[in-house]
């Protein structure tokens, strides 16, 4: 078993509310938490030193459910997927707080396709078994459940 990061446990926090907000430059993504469960919420930031480095912006964890790695990004929709992918790779020898991984990019504009969107969600899935959500609608209240592929 892997020593704990004290890095990592600085730049997380605990919370229980009902809805967990992460924001980053006028952009937001919230989850639902109506159990009021133990989310864990962590600024990569903080814990990832920028050296040039790709990596999201957080990650939101429900333990033992689900890890969503969070990019909130303006519009460069092929940038934010490497750095999901960056944060995963990074994530996964942290180690993470759940066996499931998943990803969300929230974007204010999008160049890309909806197929296009499409297919990259599914690369991601099978190369690296990351449910990820791309959404433009920083209204949208995401379940946890819903990175685990489980639309329930």
């Amino acid at each position: 078993m892997s020593k704990p990061d004290p890095l990592l446990q600085t730049c997380t926090e605990e919370l229980n509310d009902s809805k967990i907000t992460v924001k980053r430059e006028g952009r937001r993504a919230t989850f639902l938490n109506s159990e009021r469960t133990s989310i864990q919420r962590v600024d990569v930031d903080c814990w990832i030193p920028s050296s040039g480095t790709a990596k999201a912006d957080f990650i939101v964890s429900k333990p033992g459910v689900v890890d969503v790695i969070v990019e909130l990004k303006g519009k460069d929709i092929a940038h934010a997927v490497e750095q999901i992918i960056a944060t995963f790779v990074r994530w996964k020898d942290a180690p993470p707080l759940s066996k499931k991984i998943g990803g969300l990019i929230v974007f204010t504009r999008c160049p890309m396709r909806a197929a296009r969107i499409g297919d990259t969600k599914k690369r991601l899935l099978r190369d690296h078994g990351l449910w990820m959500e791309i959404d433009k609608d920083q209204k949208t209240e995401y379940k946890f459940e819903t990175f685990t592929g489980n639309r329930a």
